[in-house]
C-alpha cells in the first residue's frame, strides 16, 4: 500500500465514523489544471486533470462536482448561459486526438504556442482555435464508416441533436448566433452541422473514458443543471416559453437590489405531466443524467416557484425588482397575467411581507403541495430511473426558501445548501449555521459565487467578526470550558487555526455531505465570479498545473486546509477519539500532517 493509498484510507475512515457520506469537490470544468496541450482552457478529459483527479481521491474525496456542460457562446464565458442539451466542444481534450491520429500534432503545437495564457482561461483564443483544430478533425472523419455508425447511435439515442446541428448551420453560414437579427429564411452550411454533430460524438466518449477512469478509484461524477435557457434554446424551443416574462432573482440577502437574468420562463399551460414543456424537461434530465452519478439542481426555485418579471419594462433591474412569483400571484394588479397560474388563493398570501419573502404565502395544502411537486417529481423520477440515488441531488437552496419550495424539499427528504462563511452568528435561527443543518443537508464554507474562505478570513480579521466566529467554532469543537476558551483565543489570533476549524465545523455534522470549491481547497484570495457583475476575470481561475505542489505550499504558508487536522479535530469534538479505534485513528490524521 502506497503512502497516498495509506492516506486515503485514513481519511475515509475518518470520514465514515463521523458519519459524512460525500465529500465532494466543486469545479467547473474550465478550471482544470493547464497541461502543455490545451489551448488556455481547462477540461476534464486531459491526462493531468486524470491524475488531479486520482491526487483528489488519495487526499480522501469521494466526488467531483463539475459545472454545467453546455455550449458558450464566443462572447459569454458564464457556464449557467449554456446550453442544456448539447456539450461544449471546449471540454474536448485535443491531445488523445493527435494520439489516435485524428489531429496533426504541428497544428496543436502551433496553437499551444500561441495561448495568450495558459494559467488563466483564454477564453476567447481557446473557443475560436479549438473550433478550427476540430473542424480539421471532422474534414477527415466524418467518412469514416466507424464514425458514421457511431453517429447514428448518438442522433437515434438524442433526436434533439439534428436540430441543433442545423443552428449550427446557420451560425455558420451568416457569421453570429444572434437568431433575433438573421434573415427570415438563414443559409445554412452543410459542413458546420457535419462538425457540430462529430464535436458531439468526441465530448461524450471522452466523458465515458473520464468517467470510468474516476469510478474505479471511488470518486462520482455530479453534473449541474442550470436554471437558465441558453439563448440558443431560446429559439429552438421557442413555442415552449411564457410570452411576456422572464426569469431573474428577486432582491435577497446575497444581492439586495435583485438580479435580471433573462431567461425565457416555461410555459405553465405546457409544465404538465405529459405536456410539450414536460417532456422538454426530461429530456434535459436525461441528457445529463445518462453519463453522470448525480446532478447539482441550479436554483430549484426556478422549478417550483419562479420569480419573474415583464420583459416590456425597457429596464431590466427595475422590472426585476417589481417582479412576483409565477404561481403566487393570485391578484396583485401590476401582474394581472399571473392570476390564471396562481396555485394559492389570494386568503393564503400574507400581504405584510415582500412578495420575495418566504412566508408571502403563510400556509399550503396538501393538494397545492402536490401540484408544486410535480417538477421534483419528475426530477426524482428520472434520477431513479437511471440507477441514481436521491441523495446523490445537490439542491442549491440559498438564503431564499419560500414555503412552497420548503414543502417540495421536505416531501422528498431533500436538504439544502449551508454556506458556513454566510451565517449570521447573532441570529440563532440562520439557515447557514452548521448547527441547524439536517443529516441530507449539503455543508460547505464558500461556493463558486462568495469569496474565498481566505480573503473572508482577512476581511474579519479588523473587524468584530472574527471573535464571534472564533467563540462559535470553539463551542463546536470542544466542550471542556477550558479547552473551549484556548480554542477561542487560538482561533480568534490564528488565522490558520480558524481556516482548519472552518473546516472542521464542516466534519462535525450533523450534515452528512460536505462540498469544497475548489479555490478554498487551495487557499485562494481571488473570488472566482461576482455574481451580477460582468468582469472580465469571472470564470477564468484555473488550478495550478502543478497543483499537488501548489496544494503542499499553500499548507505550509498556512493558506490552505489542513483536512486531516480539520478531521481530528472533528472526531474530538464529537467524542469519537475515547475508544482505542478512535485514538487510532487521530493519531494517524495528526501524523499526517504534523499533529495539532
Amino acid at each position: 500500500m502506497t503512502s497516498t493509498d495509506t492516506t486515503q484510507q485514513v481519511f475515509r475512515v475518518a470520514l465514515r465514523r463521523l458519519g459524512i457520506e460525500r465529500l465532494v469537490l466543486s469545479i467547473h470544468q474550465a478550471s482544470f489544471p493547464a497541461s502543455h496541450d490545451d489551448l488556455g482552457y481547462g477540461t476534464p478529459y486531459s491526462e493531468r486533470s486524470g491524475e488531479m483527479i486520482e491526487w483528489l481521491a488519495g487526499l480522501g474525496f469521494t466526488g467531483v462536482s463539475l459545472g454545467p456542460a453546455g455550449i458558450t457562446s464566443r462572447n459569454n464565458p458564464s457556464p449557467y448561459d449554456a446550453t442544456g442539451l448539447s456539450r461544449n466542444p471546449l471540454h474536448i481534450a485535443l491531445e488523445p486526438l493527435c494520439q489516435a491520429g485524428l489531429l496533426d500534432q504541428r497544428l496543436l503545437d502551433a496553437a499551444v504556442a500561441n495561448r495568450p495564457v495558459a494559467e488563466r482561461v483564454a477564453y476567447e483564443y481557446a473557443w475560436v482555435t479549438q473550433r478550427r483544430l476540430l473542424a480539421e478533425v471532422a474534414a477527415t472523419r466524418c467518412d469514416d464508416p466507424a464514425v458514421i455508425e457511431r453517429l447514428r447511435q448518438l442522433r437515434q439515442a438524442a433526436p434533439w441533436l439534428d436540430r441543433e446541428a442545423r443552428f449550427e448551420a446557420v451560425v455558420a453560414a451568416v457569421g453570429h448566433d444572434d437568431w433575433q437579427h438573421w434573415p427570415s429564411s438563414p443559409p445554412e452550411q452543410a459542413q458546420a452541422a457535419r462538425d457540430f454533430l462529430l464535436w458531439q460524438l468526441l465530448v461524450r466518449e471522452q466523458h465515458a473514458v473520464f468517467c470510468r477512469r474516476v469510478r474505479r478509484l471511488g470518486v462520482r461524477v455530479y453534473a449541474d443543471l442550470p436554471v437558465g435557457t441558453s439563448h440558443r434554446e431560446q429559439f429552438l424551443f421557442r413555442e415552449l416559453f411564457l410570452a411576456g416574462y422572464a426569469m431573474g432573482a428577486p432582491p435577497s440577502r446575497t444581492n439586495p437590489e435583485g438580479q435580471p437574468w433573462g431567461y425565457s420562463v416555461l410555459d405553465p399551460a405546457q409544465l404538465e405531466p405529459g405536456g410539450d414543456a414536460w417532456q422538454y424537461a426530461a429530456m434535459r434530465l436525461d441528457a445529463v443524467l445518462q453519463d453522470h452519478d448525480g446532478l447539482r439542481i441550479d436554483h430549484p426555485h426556478g422549478w417550483i416557484c419562479p420569480w419573474v418579471y415583464r420583459t416590456d419594462d425597457p429596464d431590466p433591474l427595475q422590472a426585476v425588482q417589481q417582479g412576483a412569483r409565477l404561481y403566487e400571484s393570485p391578484d396583485l394588479p401590476d401582474h394581472p397575467a399571473l392570476a390564471a397560474f396562481a396555485r394559492v388563493r389570494p386568503d393564503q398570501i400574507d400581504r405584510a411581507q415582500p412578495r420575495h419573502a418566504d412566508h408571502w404565502v403563510s400556509a399550503v395544502e396538501p393538494a397545492q403541495v402536490a401540484r408544486y411537486a410535480q417538477p421534483f417529481d419528475l426530477i426524482i423520477e428520472r434520477l431513479l430511473a437511471h440507477g441514481r440515488q436521491r441523495d446523490d441531488l445537490l439542491v442549491e437552496v440559498l438564503s431564499t426558501c419560500p414555503r412552497p419550495l420548503a414543502e417540495v424539499l421536505a416531501r422528498h427528504r431533500l436538504g439544502r445548501y449551508r454556506v458556513t462563511q454566510k451565517a449570521d452568528l447573532s441570529n440563532p435561527l440562520d439557515v447557514y449555521r452548521s448547527d441547524l443543518a439536517r443529516p441530507e443537508d449539503w455543508i460547505m464554507v464558500g461556493t463558486h459565487d462568495t469569496p474565498p474562505l481566505r480573503a473572508v478570513l482577512e476581511r474579519w480579521r479588523p473587524t468584530g467578526e472574527s471573535a464571534r466566529r472564533a467563540e462559535y467554532l470553539a463551542a463546536r469543537l470542544a466542550h471542556d470550558p477550558e479547552e473551549r476558551a484556548a480554542l477561542e483565543q487560538r482561533f480568534a489570533s490564528d488565522q490558520a487555526a480558524m481556516t482548519t476549524a472552518m473546516f472542521a465545523d464542516l466534519f462535525c455534522g450533523p450534515a452528512r455531505n460536505v462540498l469544497v470549491f475548489w479555490a478554498d481547497l487551495f487557499g485562494l484570495s481571488e473570488a472566482y465570479n461576482r455574481p451580477g457583475v460582468v468582469d472580465g476575470a469571472n470564470w477564468s481561475l484555473r488550478v495550478p498545473a502543478d497543483f499537488e505542489r501548489a496544494y503542499r505550499d499553500a499548507c505550509n504558508r498556512h493558506e490552505a486546509p489542513d483536512l486531516a487536522r480539520a478531521a481530528a479535530w472533528a472526531l474530538h469534538a464529537r467524542g469519537l477519539d475515547q475508544d482505542a479505534q478512535g485514538r487510532a485513528l487521530v493519531a494517524a490524521l495528526d501524523k499526517q500532517h504534523g499533529g495539532g
